[in-house]
């Protein structure tokens, strides 16, 4: 049996993780859930990743959890081996834990002190559509489209995809898209900034990369202060961003990437960032 994630480390730093069942559109069993939720956290400490690439193998990014296998016991766990077809209220809790044990892997794309990217074609569905979101950015091909289907059923939506999305496109245009269903489609996705870039499909893989490499290639240190600073004006006063700011700035003026910068600014070149 093949594992239902695919890591892949290339020299630049860049980590491409795909979901790897094509056969099902890439939705996702509770075995590929556990995996994917590892291979995050070992991405995030990884001293070799400067950034992280989620996609999905063949022409779907992923169409989320694998109904076929909703409720059915983490075969890497006891305790749910124990308890996981039980109906009582310690399977219940049980069940609600390793829910959000690996909807961490949602938390780990939004605050590793990495770039996290998705690249996406095809459907982005239920928990495909909130990891999605999770990431820092969203590059699309024309083929792409999103779908929460948690409605459809009967659910209300896991991942943090109902944050994420409310963070993006505001909390009435977020119940719509959770209520309804309604597919959005990657035009109209640019349109309410779920996206980045919309491209031709063709073009994906190789603007990515770019898109990628770029990141790989510039300051990382800074990139993890960026993103606190950032994630912090989402929901701080003022007086804890403009705090943290200050404190992050000289962090990073303290550093040998910054050193480096401008020494190449005053040598009219190029830098060459070390992450540290």
């Amino acid at each position: 049996m093949t594992a239902a994630i695919r890591w892949e480390l290339a020299e630049t730093g860049v980590l491409t993780l795909s979901f790897d069942r094509p056969e099902v559109k890439n939705a996702i069993d509770t075995a590929g859930q556990n995996l994917l939720l590892r291979h995050l956290v070992d991405a995030a400490r990884h001293p070799r990743v400067k950034v992280v690439v989620l996609t999905g193998t063949g022409s779907s990014f992923c169409t989320g959890a694998d109904v076929r296998s909703m409720g059915a016991p983490d075969p890497n766990d006891p305790i749910a081996q124990e308890f996981g077809n039980t109906e009582t209220w310690l399977a219940l809790e049980s069940r609600v834990d390793r829910l959000k044990q690996f909807a961490q892997a949602s938390f780990l794309l939004h605050d590793m002190g990495k770039p996290t990217i998705a690249k996406l074609r095809g459907p982005a569905a239920g928990m495909g559509f909130s990891m999605a979101l999770a990431c820092d950015f969203r590059l699309a091909a024309d083929n792409a489209f999103f779908v929460s289907s948690f409605s459809k059923i009967g659910t209300p939506g896991d991942y943090g995809g109902s944050y994420f999305l409310t963070q993006l496109v505001g909390p009435s245009k977020a119940k719509e898209i959770y209520m309804f269903s309604d597919r959005v489609s990657a035009q109209e996705a640019l349109s309410l900034g779920l996206v980045n870039r919309v491209l031709p499909d063709a073009d994906l893989d190789a603007a990515t990369e770019a898109f990628a490499l770029r990141l790989a290639e510039g300051p990382t240190l800074a990139y993890r202060y960026i993103k606190q600073n950032i994630h912090a004006a989402a929901s701080e006063r003022i007086e804890s961003v403009l705090d943290l700011e200050a404190r992050n700035m000289i962090r990073c003026r303290l550093s040998d990437d910054c050193k480096e910068a401008l020494a190449a600014f005053q040598q009219k070149r190029e830098p060459r960032f070390a992450g540290r």
